[in-house]
């Protein structure tokens, strides 16, 4: 037996010291009391029946003294929480690498996951070393890093607090060098660099799986208003799979079809979603057998399919009203400079080479503006500017490509520094050129910025009279998503599970049932975890971010593409109860302790008040 709490020293010496106590409160009676009698014949005969039963009151005392020593003995004991050492002592120090990437979520053939079948093979190296050893649990998606090795109950209580990680970047952590055995639990499937000294045991078993590999919601580029849904299909079993595939959304029937895919076989469709109206969007696939279950779903969200109403305020744009009147998700008003009037309400502010005084009630797209005090000043006019480049990666430039664009003059302004006014007597801040982000130009000569104070707004720099950018194919790509991020309906952004950036400050983050998540604010940005496929919503004030968190991976859904070969050693397959629960009494010891003194207390109860031990 050893003591996890006390070094062999110091239990000893708490153990001792208890007996001692325990034998000397018995030793010290208190001296008996004297009592005068007016009669010493009587005394003398009950002194010496008395002195007849000595042996039975030696043998009561000793009993009532057993008792009480084992009373303390256990107490005292279990303080140390005391380890009874059945393993083997050779294994006095071990490294356990356990794997938790996502296909270890894989179902087997017993109904258990590979995850269960790895996670009751530690616990069976951990109970076959020294009770005294020390022991090193660590897994491969950075849940548990490397640390100081600890005793048994340590890494047990690690061991049962490791997840599978279903995104994120898993691969072999980075150990301290150390003499101590290694053995690395694995299904073979998606860590590599393996190092050689690491003993690999297996919990691979071939599984079927058929998963969602790729889904994506996207603008039609001929028809920027018109969304379509890509959806590819992976069949990852050994064998052919007929599999049935299902989107469903809002405003419309579920439409669904069945594929046929041999082994190892991809294949994509794309549906239009012409009958869907705004709002989620789930794919979902199903086929026998399947034991692989965070593919089976992807989510994304449709943007907004009710009319738009847009004023369009110009003296006369011919391509600008061609782009947007044969749109049928458009209602387009048109009016001329002198015929504007602010109260007029609508979605989107649309003006071209004239802005008001002071700044439309809504989101705006401003081509070429005069000097107004709610917008930068123009600080120089340049003639044939270079495009210095472009923000990919900003909603309002997906899929616009301006490799041609040419500029023949454009004005030059500030979006850091410059001043800002108030346009409207109070009534919304001024639009701060400090608030401007470049998305095509650069610092110093920005063509196309955006502002978001209060409300959105989109400057262009040029009118399209002085550029061929009417002429390029991605023009009414780019009018589509400027509507889009304008009305702030996206489409939502993709990321697999795990640890999640939205770049809004302070936003509350929500899933499909309205379930609040745990959120952690950066300066700029909010930090939330989903652990699970789904569609989540970031919102602060007016502002909403939508973000579809999805499996789609071929990687992980090749749950069969092990790299481990017949030589690596199989684990051994555990009962129910080893899959799942923790060991015996061997690592409880101490509550067995505390059960015999509560028991011993009763039994000492007992036997005083029935006069055994008196």
């Amino acid at each position: 037996m050893t003591f996890l709490a006390l070094t062999p020293a110091m239990a000893a010496l708490v153990l001792a010291t208890t007996a001692a106590a325990v034998a000397l409160l018995y030793w010290l009676k208190p001296p008996p009391k004297r009592v005068v009698v007016p009669s010493s014949l009587l005394w003398d005969r009950l002194l010496r029946e008395k002195k007849r039963s000595t042996w039975l009151d030696r043998l009561r005392w000793l009993i009532s003294l057993l008792i009480a020593l084992g009373i303390g003995l256990s107490v005292a004991a279990a303080i140390g929480r005391p380890e009874v050492g059945s393993g083997d002592a050779e294994l006095d120090r071990i490294t356990v690498v356990i794997d938790n990437s996502a296909t270890m979520a894989t179902r087997t053939s017993d109904g258990f996951r590979r995850w269960d079948h790895a996670v009751a093979e530690a616990r069976s190296l951990l109970q076959r070393g020294s009770a005294g050893g020390q022991f090193l649990i660590v897994d491969t998606a950075g849940q548990a890093p490397p640390t100081n090795p600890g005793d048994r109950r340590d890494a047990l209580e690690l061991l049962d607090g490791l997840t599978v990680s279903l995104g994120g970047q898993t691969q072999f952590p980075l150990l301290p060098e150390s003499d101590a055995p290694l053995y690395f639990i694995s299904d073979g499937v998606m860590v590599d660099g393996i190092p050689a000294e690491a003993i690999p045991i297996s919990v691979f078993e071939p599984a079927d799986n058929v998963g969602i590999t790729a889904f994506e919601i996207r603008a039609v580029p001929s028809a920027p208003f018109t969304y379509q849904a890509f959806l590819e299909v992976t069949n990852s079993s050994p064998g052919p799979k007929e599999v049935a595939v299902r989107l469903s959304g809002s405003g419309a029937s579920p439409r669904g079809e069945t594929m046929s895919l041999q082994p190892g076989e991809s294949q994509g469709r794309t549906v239009e979603l012409s009958g869907f109206d705004r709002g989620p969007v789930r794919a979902a696939v199903t086929t026998d057998r399947d034991a692989f279950a965070g593919d089976d779903f992807a989510y994304s969200f449709l943007p907004v399919r009710a009319r738009t109403r847009i004023l369009l305020v110009s003296s006369g744009s011919v391509y600008l009203e061609n782009a947007l009147v044969i749109e049928s998700g458009v209602e387009l008003i048109f009016r001329t400079p002198e015929q504007y009037d602010g109260r007029l309400a609508a979605d989107v502010y649309i003006f071209d080479r004239w802005a008001p005084p002071s700044p439309p009630p809504g989101p705006a797209l401003v081509f070429l503006p005069p000097d107004v005090s709610w917008m930068p000043p123009t600080l120089e006019v340049v003639d044939s500017p270079q495009v210095g480049g472009w923000n990919r990666d900003h909603p309002v430039l997906q899929f616009v490509s301006l490799e041609d664009l040419r500029v023949n003059r454009a004005a030059r302004f500030a979006v850091s520094g410059g001043p800002g006014g108030d346009g409207d007597g109070g009534r919304r801040p001024a639009l701060g050129a400090a608030d401007g982000e470049v998305l095509v130009g650069d610092q110093r000569l920005p063509l196309i910025a955006t502002f978001e104070i209060p409300e959105r707004i989109i400057r262009v720099g040029f009118a399209l009279e002085d550029s061929n950018f009417r002429l390029q194919p991605s023009f009414p790509i780019f009018l589509s998503n400027a509507l889009s991020w304008m009305t702030d309906e996206q489409v939502a952004r993709s990321s697999p599970p795990g640890r999640i950036e939205v770049p809004l400050a302070g936003a509350a983050v929500a899933d499909l049932e309205g379930n609040v998540l745990t959120t952690w604010p950066l300066s700029d940005r909010t930090v939330f975890l989903a652990e699970e496929p789904g569609l989540y919503t970031a919102t602060r004030g007016t502002r909403r971010l939508r973000v579809a968190v999805n499996l789609a991976d071929p990687e992980r859904s090749a749950v069969n593409a092990t790299g481990f070969g017949p030589e690596v050693r199989a684990a051994a397959t555990p009962g129910i109860l080893g899959a799942v629960e923790p060991g015996g009494w061997g690592e409880e010891l101490w509550m067995l302790l505390l059960g015999m003194a509560a028991v011993l207390v009763v039994g000492e109860w007992f036997t005083y008040n029935r006069r055994l031990t008196v």
